[in-house]
């Protein structure tokens, strides 16, 4: 087989998501078969020779795989590697062959297993990292990443969310926190929370920030970074998407961090049009494969690699993009035994995050029994942990911290010996080993962090002030210190319901009219709400009449920046916060002196990229586009995108194709969130600094942090 004929044939042998459909898949069983069996007759050197892609990520696979097996490995065949896999001697024979095998021949191996066949691959293999005792990754290990995301990057609201996952046994491998809003004086702010955290209560675990390498490489200027993370993928325009850079440009910047956390999940170059025509599970695994090639060269001086590699996890996201990658709650199933198997192929320590976005379908309790079926089946290293399986600034359905205790249980796994000892030693634990959840374990552990703070008052008096806080955060909708698991899924089934009527909303006309002075409503190319949810890029670009009526509104001064506004997502969320939102942003970008457009362009089903294509209609620098989003947090956010249209030399840019990291985000746009108001005037600063600087995104050059 030719190049071209061997990704077909590794596009059709995959199991059916709809994700693969864009890139040449199928729905036919008997084409899936034919095509597993051409695979299972392919050699491991004709799949290694093969170009599945001409890009910088191939050529960084070539050069850290380790090539002095070539000659053992390359006259096997997958039916011979897939046997091996599932002898008894799979974790010898791994251990030996991981570094020597491509990535797409593991994703061969892959698509020729069944679910039970990848489970048992997946329970044999393991990749602990160094330490004494239980460690993570280890056979006996079951851990979890804290996730205290806050909608508004409060720092109570971050460190009691740290406390609760404590009391329930949860941080082992890391605690990370994705922040809402992405500039550098936010991320040096948790950081520098984070890292008191885990000082004061002496947790033997890491902490990171989850913004992007870039944005960590200029905050190490201020403050400690722990850990590095970084999104990565498949393909170099996907990675040139997410990162601004190239597989060379983000190892140049990770090579100053001694830890490093990556993030991947099937799909995300599909969604955004940059899988280069390879299918999902071979770009995942190609994923896999440039985490190993960026632990491999990390910390060497002069081209010399380090004697020791450094410290990396890998987190697999893996239901977060949505229906238009797969949809069933067996789709879901079926991604994480391949990727988890992948991962542990590439010899990574793989953890997941077993997810649902609302506009999916699957109810929290149907991603809850999943949840367990999977942990079993797939043995990852560790798992997310929320609280309340619904994540309060992302907006999705993940697993909670009140089923970790018995997820452990379950498989017969347990925490770091590390992490179990100083809990035992912070009095979470009990004699048996098992956590003491509660508000009482909660304030123990506030007291303990604020005496080491310098806080001077008495044991009594912390515990109760952490008593109060935690009630008053209740009170205002976060899942903290309700034991009652009763009363923790009445609530997630609430925000779900609230979430799927959400996505079917329509933006209010009346609003329209008091946000905004002038305004046109124009159509996306989605055909309906549910056309618009399945097929993202028909939510991308405007109908052809709409795009005409468009490129008129201005006939002779073309504005310096345009305001846009999409229902996204979330049409109640526009509805709620376009009033308190728009007004103040115009007046203080008119005061600043930008010239704004005299028309507000309102898109029906749109997406953050028809903000690009109008731009390009009009001819405008900047596009400010107000997008609904998140349903699943309980509260209704918008969130700004804000883009500088034109390049180097003043030419536009403006493309439906145009990279989301030229991109710059304001995220949690909400009362209890990011207010409107100090959002407008965030977004206001934000266009000045692009102006002055005619740039976005990643390229834009952060403010100096507040000291």
């Amino acid at each position: 087989m030719d190049d071209r004929e061997l990704r077909r044939v590794f596009t059709l042998a995959n199991a059916f998501k709809e994700g693969d459909l864009v890139v040449g898949g199928t729905t036919d069983d008997r084409h899936r078969d034919d095509a597993r069996r051409l695979l299972l007759a392919t050699t491991l050197g004709d799949i290694r020779r093969a170009v599945f892609v001409d890009d910088g990520v191939t050529a960084a696979l070539k050069r850290t795989r380790d090539r002095r097996l070539d000659d053992d490995l390359d006259p096997l065949t997958i039916a011979r590697v897939k046997a091996m896999l599932l002898g008894p001697d799979a974790a010898v024979w791994a251990r030996k062959h991981s570094d020597a095998l491509a990535s797409e021949a593991i994703a061969a191996v892959a698509k020729v297993m069944t679910n039970d066949e990848l489970s048992c691959v997946a329970r044999a293999l393991f990749n602990p990292l160094d330490g004494d005792g239980v460690v993570v990754g280890a056979p006996r290990h079951f851990g979890s990443r804290i996730q205290p995301n806050s909608p508004g990057d409060d720092e109570e609201e971050i460190l009691f969310s740290i406390l609760e996952g404590l009391s329930y046994g949860c941080g082992d491998v890391i605690i990370g926190v994705n922040p809402a809003a992405d500039d550098l004086d936010t991320i040096v702010r948790l950081e520098q929370l984070l890292e008191g955290v885990v000082r004061r209560l002496e947790l033997p675990t890491r902490y990171c920030v989850l913004s992007d390498v870039i944005k960590q490489h200029k905050a190490q200027e201020h403050t400690r970074i722990d850990v590095v993370f970084q999104s990565l993928a498949g393909t170099s325009r996907a990675l040139v998407g997410m990162a601004g850079l190239d597989v060379d440009g983000v190892l140049d910047l990770v090579r100053d961090f001694d830890g490093l956390y990556f993030e991947t999940g099937q799909g995300s170059e599909v969604t955004n049009g940059s899988a280069e025509g390879v299918d999902m599970v071979t770009l995942e695994a190609r994923t896999y494969g440039l985490a190993r090639h960026l632990r491999r060269e990390t910390g060497g001086v002069n081209g010399v690699r380090p004697p020791v590699r450094p410290w990396m996890i890998v987190n697999d996201v893996a239901g977060f993009i949505g229906p238009e990658v797969f949809k069933e709650a067996q789709q879901l199933e079926r991604a994480c035994l391949e990727d988890t198997v992948m991962g542990k192929l590439h010899g990574i320590s793989m953890g997941l995050d077993i997810c649902a976005t609302f506009h999916m379908g699957i109810a929290p309790s149907m991603l809850r029994r999943l949840t367990e079926r999977i942990v079993d089946r797939a043995a990852p290293a560790y798992v997310m942990s929320v609280a309340g399986n619904a994540d309060p600034m992302l907006g999705y359905l993940t697993t909670s911290f009140r089923e970790h205790p018995r997820l452990r249980r379950q498989v017969g796994r347990r925490m770091t010996s590390s992490m179990e000892k100083r809990l035992t030693a912070l009095g979470v634990l009990g004699r048996d080993g098992e956590p003491k959840p509660g508000a009482e374990t909660v304030a123990r552990l506030y007291a303990t962090y604020a005496r080491k703070s310098g806080d001077q008052r008495t044991s009594s008096l912390l515990e109760e002030a952490g008593r109060r806080r935690l009630h008053e955060l209740r009170e205002r909708g976060f899942d903290l210190g309700v034991v009652d698991a009763s009363e923790s899924d009445a609530r997630v089934e609430a925000i779900y319901t609230h979430a799927r009527r959400a996505l079917y909303a329509t933006v209010d006309e009346g609003i329209i009219r008091d946000a905004s002075p002038r305004s046109v409503r124009v159509r996306s190319a989605a055909t309906s709400r549910d056309d618009y949810l399945a097929h993202p890029p028909a939510g991308e670009r405007l109908r052809d009449a709409d795009a005409r009526a468009v490129a008129t509104l201005y006939r002779t001064r073309e504005p310096q920046v345009q305001l846009v506004v999409s229902d996204g997502l979330n049409a109640d969320a526009i509805n709620e916060q376009l009033r308190a939102l728009l007004p103040p942003l115009r007046r203080l970008l008119s005061d600043n002196g930008c010239h704004v457009g005299e028309t507000d362009i309102v898109v029906e089903n749109g997406r953050v990229r028809a903000g690009y294509e109008i731009g390009g209609l009009i001819g405008a620098a900047i596009v400010v586009h107000v997008v609904g989003e998140r349903p699943g947090t309980g509260l209704n956010m918008v969130s700004a995108y804000l883009t500088y249209g034109r390049d180097d030399l003043g030419q536009s840019r403006w493309s439906r194709d145009l990279d989301h990291s030229v991109t710059s985000a304001i995220c949690g746009i909400h009362p209890k969130g990011k207010p409107p108001q100090a959002a407008a005037e965030e977004i206001a600063r934000t266009v000045a600094r692009m102006m002055e600087q005619r740039r976005s995104g990643v390229a834009l050059k952060a403010s100096t942090p507040r000291s």
